[in-house]
């Protein structure tokens, strides 16, 4: 009898800990059943994660994973990672010339796996990202340069190719696409305003440019870019300049972020890059992002127009909001209780909300037509790991019982 209770204690354990339960259930959570993206005038997209991670639950285009059910709630879809340059790019250079390299030298599985996806399901797509110092295999800064850094020639001959490989693949089938992605420094005390570990930005001052032509690169992907959107059906295609951190300035600053930024959008504009919009990220932090402040810069970027008259249009692109705020000095250290996570979770779902009837305004206005969360459900999150490695967040809008939060009954609310 005694082996007899031992064994049945262990198997109540281990049903115990093999449940999705909800570990707050004094929480409140709701069946999702208004899609989201029928309740607002502008586009409601979402970054789908985990093609590259196979069939579990954390590959949201798998029929059986708990995250599948949530996409009906979006009309616009973008890739959490199988875009980037690493995703598609070969684990090392192609033989020849980077004019002869085509399609067949790039991987395409995971990046297919969305576009078929939405194709089949009537969603549009938004590719992230063209142009990016992170997440870029090595060899494609390699070269006879500087410390074994590639000359500007090679690299400019390099994003040339893979940016004309891309469209020849996708054409117009993914409609917006971020060419350029954190080109501006979040501390531009450090080096001016340009990024000081891309190697983008190295390989420009070896060959000798400074200060604001060090963007030149960013110039040139734009206008290869156009090129080769339209040489390959993509006419409809609008180009984006996506950053985070360029919503607002910064308390006792005479220069932020996004002075610097502008400075960059000013000078794309003046050497006649064919920009179309600008990316806010849109990684807020609860209590630390003012929806009124954060329109404010919405103005102010809609507002600048290309020598061809033609206005710049605004997409919030990555938006997710932390539950810890700096704004009540909570550091890497800090801790939340069931009580304090309870409160915050409903002035998360307000804050939503402040934002939502925010762009709703800016969409009557014609300055911005998009919005898209970055990702489905809270244990999903890249914030489960950033800034903190392990630490618990709570950022958007389906729990992890992948059930609807209060951020997510506040936004279908009429």
């Amino acid at each position: 009898m005694k082996k007899l209770g031992y064994c049945i204690v262990i198997l109540f354990v281990l049903a115990v800990f093999s449940c999705e339960e909800n570990p707050f259930p004094d929480i409140p959570e709701y069946d999702d059943d208004i899609d989201l993206h029928t309740k607002w005038p502008f586009l409601v997209g979402t970054a789908v994660p985990g093609a590259r991670t196979g069939s579990g639950a954390a590959n949201a285009l798998n029929v059986n994973s708990p995250q599948h059910k949530l996409l009906k709630h979006f009309e616009v879809l973008v890739a959490e990672n199988e875009m980037k340059p690493y995703a598609i790019m070969p684990a090392s250079m192609p033989s020849g010339l980077p004019s002869t390299w085509t399609v067949s030298n790039y991987n395409w599985t995971d990046s297919d796996a969305l576009v078929n996806y939405a194709k089949a399901n009537g969603k549009k797509i938004r590719g992230h990202v063209l142009i990016w110092h992170d997440q870029t295999p090595a060899w494609f800064f390699n070269g006879s340069g500087v410390d074994g850094r590639a000359t500007k020639q090679q690299l400019y001959d390099r994003m040339e190719a893979h940016i004309r490989i891309v469209f020849q693949k996708y054409g117009g089938d993914i409609e917006w696409w971020d060419v350029c992605n954190e080109v501006v420094d979040h501390d531009i005390t450090t080096n001016g305003g340009a990024r000081a570990n891309s190697m983008y930005t190295r390989i420009m001052e070896d060959s000798g440019l400074t200060g604001i032509d060090r963007y030149e690169y960013v110039e040139n992907a734009f206008k290869w870019a156009r090129h080769y959107a339209d040489d390959n059906g993509g006419t409809n295609v609008k180009l984006y300049l996506t950053d985070f951190g360029i919503e607002r300035r910064f308390p006792n600053t005479t220069r932020s972020k996004v002075d610097v930024f502008k400075e960059l959008v000013e000078y794309l504009i003046e050497k006649e890059a064919p920009i179309d919009g600008i990316g806010f990220q849109g990684h807020f932090r609860l209590y630390d992002h003012p929806p009124a402040e954060i329109g404010g810069w919405i103005d102010t970027f809609a507002a600048m127009e290309r020598k061809d008259s033609k206005k710049l249009t605004v997409q919030v692109c990555e938006l997710d909001i932390s539950i810890f705020s700096g704004a009540k000095g909570e550091g890497s250290d800090a801790k939340m209780s069931n009580n304090v996570l309870a409160l915050r979770l409903t002035d998360q779902a307000d804050t939503y909300r402040e934002f939502f009837d925010m762009f709703k305004t800016k969409h009557a206005a014609g300055k911005l037509d998009m919005v898209l969360i970055w990702g489905l459900a809270d244990g999903h999150s890249w914030l489960n790991e950033h800034p903190v490695k392990g630490r618990t967040d709570y950022p958007l809008l389906f729990n992890r019982n992948y059930k609807g939060k209060e951020a997510y009954k506040l936004l279908v609310s009429d």
